[in-house]
């Protein structure tokens, strides 16, 4: 038992820092030196867990991709409305990737290989077509806030999801989720606040 409690541990280690070498250097650019160091281990026990690099990015990718599909789950929700499902997974969504580093590598692996493959990723597309049901389903209610049309708006939600992750500085990553809602207050509900600008989400003036 303590033989495997360690290894879990250890298991746990590498994921963490790997999770962490793939956000900060994309897959191509990570590398299993610095995974070890990171879990302060050597490279041969790193490789008694995971003997590739490709299989220790799929032990981030399968993991994001169920997790993916449990929050846009909450879209079928019959308790709420379609404009609050809609900013239910948003939300959901914002906010893993803003407080969960393993989520967040999955997201920017599965989108990485998608990339280099000439198209959008599954969850990518899963999100967009959710996008549409739910506002268009919000405007046959009236609840529409604005927004004529859906397909716009499910393409436009991604491209600002994106967009806001891709430039937030890994030093405001616990402010990605309030950017992406002062984006989203702007472009749908027509906020006044301006959304952090990135020095902000450094904290810097």
């Amino acid at each position: 038992m303590v033989k495997q409690d360690r290894a879990r541990r250890t298991h746990e280690l590498l994921l963490d820092a790997a999770a962490a070498e793939f956000v900060r250097h994309g897959y191509v650019g990570a590398n299993l030196q610095r995974v070890a160091e990171e879990a302060n281990l050597t490279k041969g026990a790193l490789y008694a867990h995971f003997t590739s690099k490709r299989l220790l990015a799929n032990a981030l990718t399968a993991p994001f991709e169920g997790t993916w599909r449990e929050l846009l789950a909450q879209a079928g929700r019959t308790d709420l409305s379609p404009a609050e499902r809609l900013r239910l997974v948003t939300d959901a969504l914002a906010g893993r990737l803003q407080a969960d580093l393993r989520f967040r590598a999955g997201f920017h692996l599965a989108s990485e290989d998608a990339r280099a493959h000439g198209r959008l990723p599954r969850f990518a597309m899963d999100f967009s077509g959710c996008v549409l049901g739910l506002a268009a389903e919000a405007r046959r209610q009236g609840q529409s806030a604005g927004v004529q049309d859906p397909e716009w708006l499910g393409q436009l939600l991604l491209v600002l999801m994106y967009g806001v992750y891709y430039t937030t500085p890994a030093c405001g990553m616990d402010r990605f989720g309030d950017a992406v809602c002062a984006l989203w207050q702007q472009v749908v509900r027509g906020g006044e606040a301006a959304p952090p600008s990135l020095p902000a989400l450094c904290g810097q003036r």
